[in-house]
């Protein structure tokens, strides 16, 4: 291997671990230009092809690797990774069990044929690969939300299931609504995210979409989160129908058996509790979406665009089933799959939280399930996947003002200005 090409490999390699995923494309592309037999070049400039969104040249990348001898656990695992994300679950599949006849205890393989698996409508084989994936401990010091076997525990696919959920709406929340038919944006949160974030969000819709109906929905407001909440009112008044509804909810009654349920395991779920009576209510399509996002332009036009939608969810990365509808933007039409949708999800919610088992990501996964099953029944007449590279920027490492040309939202969280 000529010194150049080393050189280049290992600036792609540090390139990839800092997330410069452009710059590690350009130095493997030219380490494996000067030495096509250089294999782990080849891998790596996969795996950096994947992160930019170029799925073909990654999967190109991965082959040539392949071809001259790679072919381990972990490369077997990311390779049907891509491959699911290319909507080829079969063959994903089939490498997700190539990596697993190598490494049988590699969680993220087991975790990939779950999700790969309910991709085709294998129930009982997601189901079983889920929770095999649950059972595999994780690593010391591991994030105590991503408590694998809970979680493992609340995804559930079966239709049985689902037909045993509770479909009654409940009634409506308490408080203020907008008037009129203008498009509806819905986020909700406990009082602390409310009065950090909701003047942002209502000041850039008024901004950007005057006119437009803004729904906030507050658990356990606090004498600040309300306060708050009047400031925005008066400084978008005339410019944004803004309307708050309230909930005062005893968390404790969620404790699990096993230790508290983390509070913001019912506020992430929260808005998808209320949602089922908010349809009911407004009589018109819904977008919801986490209360620190803020739009960069009009929405409306695209808003608009979906009228005609059952429903749709942005997605994250497709090929982890919690993140493959991602709940920081759902639309809801106001349609029989629509109100359905809405429904078995807060359902799916309820459920858990009831039984004393919910787990983070438990709003991702309802939102997930609830899809797969309404498409084994064939109740959706248009459901709408959005790109994650044109509606909503959450990753800090684009620099703002390019997020803003690119994305609809932007995530207002720690210290982005307002837009």
């Amino acid at each position: 291997m000529s010194a150049e090409a080393s050189a280049l490999l290992r600036a792609g390699e540090a390139a990839l671990k800092r997330r410069d995923f452009a710059a590690a494309c350009a130095d493997l592309s030219r380490a494996v230009e000067l030495v096509p037999a250089l294999a782990p070049a080849h891998t790596l400039l996969g795996r950096a092809r994947h992160a930019t969104g170029d799925l073909p040249g990654a999967l190109a990348a991965f082959d040539a690797a392949r071809g001259l001898g790679e072919g381990g656990p972990d490369f077997e695992r990311r390779r049907a990774n891509l491959l699911l994300d290319l909507e080829r679950p079969a063959e994903a599949a089939q490498g997700f069990r190539t990596a697993l006849a190598r490494a049988a205890r590699s969680a993220g393989a087991w975790y990939g044929l779950a999700t790969a698996l309910a991709e085709l409508d294998d129930v009982a084989g997601a189901q079983d690969a889920f929770m095999r994936w649950g059972g595999i401990p994780g690593p010391a010091g591991a994030d105590a939300h991503l408590d694998t076997r809970a979680i493992a525990r609340q995804i559930r696919l079966d239709d049985a299931f689902f037909a045993a959920l509770p479909r009654d709406a409940g009634p409506a929340p308490e408080g203020d609504y907008a008037e009129g038919d203008t498009p509806l944006v819905f986020a909700a949160a406990d009082a602390g995210y409310a009065t950090r974030f909701a003047e942002l969000l209502a000041g850039n819709l008024a901004a950007r979409a005057p006119g437009i109906a803004l729904h906030l929905h507050v658990v356990n407001p606090t004498p600040e989160s309300e306060a708050r909440l009047s400031r925005v009112k008066d400084l978008t008044q005339g410019h944004l129908d803004f309307a708050v509804t309230r909930e005062t909810t005893d968390l404790a009654r969620f404790d699990g058996p096993h230790g508290h349920l983390p509070a913001k395991t019912y506020y992430s779920c929260a808005r998808f509790l209320a949602l089922p009576g908010l349809l009911a209510r407004y009589r018109r399509p819904i977008l919801v979406c986490d209360i620190d996002l803020a739009p960069t332009r009009d929405p409306r036009p695209w808003l608009d665009d979906l009228a005609a939608a059952d429903a749709g969810a942005n997605v994250k990365i497709r090929y982890d089933f919690a993140n493959h509808l991602l709940a920081t933007m759902v639309y809801v039409g106001d349609t029989s799959a629509g109100r359905e949708f809405a429904a078995s999800v807060a359902g799916y919610c309820r459920h858990f939280l009831d039984a004393r088992q919910a787990a983070w990501t438990l709003d991702q996964i309802a939102l997930r399930a609830s899809h797969l099953h309404l498409r084994r029944k064939g109740a959706w007449r248009d459901f709408r996947v959005f790109a994650p590279d044109t509606m909503n920027w959450m990753d800090d490492n684009v620099p703002l003002d390019e997020a803003q040309k690119r994305f609809l939202f932007v995530s207002l969280y720690s210290s982005v200005p307002r837009v």
